[in-house]
């Protein structure tokens, strides 16, 4: 085997290269899909995602992501679909499930985490009086409906036919 001889190929053995940048389990997520032969837009298509949130997550944008159960939703949708363990994938991801859900609003807000008790709650009686009008109108209706004699006899109860 002459080396020198066009018609002979050198085989060349490469590896691939080192990722300078260690290598994420949400990152393996891109490079499953697209040994599988998968486009972005593939999985877009496939999961009701659009194709700049399936970027993001691979990417690991996690400011550009939904929140909470969107984001987790995503996170196992993507994992069915490539055929990927979710319950190995969760770990890595539950601090950003949590991290993602923001802390604001009233219940902490400062000053009313420690009033407690002294926090009176309005009665609502309001309710109850629209319960009683509703019965009171009803029970007119049909003591007009039983005089004028609109409700036929063998509608009306035993004890009010005596009468």
């Amino acid at each position: 085997m002459n080396l020198e001889d066009p018609k002979t190929v050198a085989l060349k053995m490469e590896s691939p290269p080192a990722p300078s940048e260690p290598v994420t389990a949400v990152a393996a997520l891109r490079t499953i899909r697209v040994a599988r032969g998968l486009s972005l837009e593939d999985a877009a298509a496939r999961l009701k995602f659009a194709p700049r949130v399936i970027d993001a997550f691979e990417s690991e944008r996690w400011d550009e992501l939904p929140r909470g159960i969107g984001l987790r939703t995503l996170a196992k949708n993507y994992a069915k679909f490539l055929d990927v363990d979710f319950a190995a994938l969760e770990p890595t991801l539950r601090e950003h499930f949590d991290a993602s859900q923001p802390k604001t609003g009233l219940a902490e807000h400062t000053s009313t985490r420690s009033l407690g008790d002294a926090v009176e709650k309005p009665a609502s009686t309001g309710s109850t009086a629209w319960v009683i009008l509703i019965v009171v109108v009803v029970a007119v209706v049909l003591g007009i409906a039983l005089v004028q004699g609109i409700v036929p006899a063998s509608m009306m109860p035993d004890w009010l036919k005596g009468q």
